[in-house]
C-alpha cells in the first residue's frame, strides 16, 4: 500500500510529458492593434474565428503591426474562453500583406438575397456534395464540394478577385470552404451559412 502511495506521489510531482499541453500555432488577420494587444480573425480550422491575443512587453514583433496584415502566430495553450477568446502570443511572424476585405465574414440568407438580385456577376458557390446538389440548390449555384477546394479551386474560379457567396447545407462546410478560399488568395468571399436557412427559391 505505501508503495503505491509513493507511486501515486511521484505521478503528481512530475506528470507525463505526453499530457503537457502544446502551445497553439495559427494564421490570422489583423483586425485591430491596440498596443500590446491585437484582435485577429483566424484563417485556419482552430476551433475558434476571432482571438484577443495579447503579448508581453518584453516580446517585440520584428516588424510593425497593422491592419489587414497575415500572420502567423503561436500562443500558449492557455485558451481564456469569451467571445473571442483570449490568448497569449510568444510569437507573431509577418507572412503577407493582404486587403482587409479579404477577411472571412459571414452574412445572413437575406442579405446574400440581395447581394445576388442586384449582382449579375456575383458567384454563388455551393460547396455541397453532387447527390445534395442534385437534391435542390440555389438557381445558377456552382457546385464545388468543399473536399476539393483546394484541388479544384483556380481551375473552377480562375477571377481571385470575383464576388463569391458560399453555401452548404447547415453552415459548418461553407466556413471551412470561405476561410480556405481567403487562404487561397481570393479577395472577396462570403459565407452565407446553410441551405436549411434559405427561405427562396431552389431548383432542381
Amino acid at each position: 500500500m505505501r508503495k503505491i502511495l509513493i507511486l501515486l506521489s511521484l505521478l503528481l510531482l512530475f506528470p507525463s510529458c505526453e499530457g503537457k499541453a502544446k502551445n497553439i500555432t495559427f494564421t490570422a488577420v489583423i483586425e485591430s492593434v491596440n498596443g500590446n494587444n491585437i484582435m485577429v480573425t483566424t484563417t485556419d480550422v482552430v476551433g475558434f474565428d476571432k482571438a484577443s491575443v495579447s503579448f508581453d512587453e518584453k516580446y517585440k514583433p520584428d516588424f510593425t503591426l497593422s491592419v489587414g496584415q497575415s500572420v502567423l502566430i503561436t500562443v500558449l495553450p492557455e485558451i481564456r474562453e469569451s467571445y473571442p477568446v483570449q490568448a497569449t502570443a510568444i510569437k507573431i511572424v509577418l507572412k503577407e500583406q493582404i486587403s482587409s476585405i479579404a477577411v472571412y465574414k459571414k452574412i445572413t440568407a437575406a442579405e446574400a438575397k440581395a447581394i445576388i438580385d442586384s449582382d449579375s456577376k456575383v458567384i454563388i458557390l455551393d460547396v455541397r456534395t453532387q447527390i445534395e446538389y442534385d437534391g435542390g440548390h440555389i438557381k445558377n449555384a456552382l457546385l464545388l464540394p468543399d473536399t476539393e477546394i483546394e484541388q479544384k479551386a483556380e481551375n473552377v474560379l480562375p477571377n481571385k478577385n470575383a464576388k463569391i457567396l458560399v453555401y452548404c447545407r447547415s453552415g459548418n462546410r461553407s466556413a471551412t470552404a470561405t476561410r480556405k478560399l481567403i487562404e487561397m488568395g481570393y479577395t472577396n468571399v462570403l459565407d452565407f451559412g446553410g441551405i436549411i436557412d434559405w427561405t427562396y427559391e431552389i431548383v432542381k
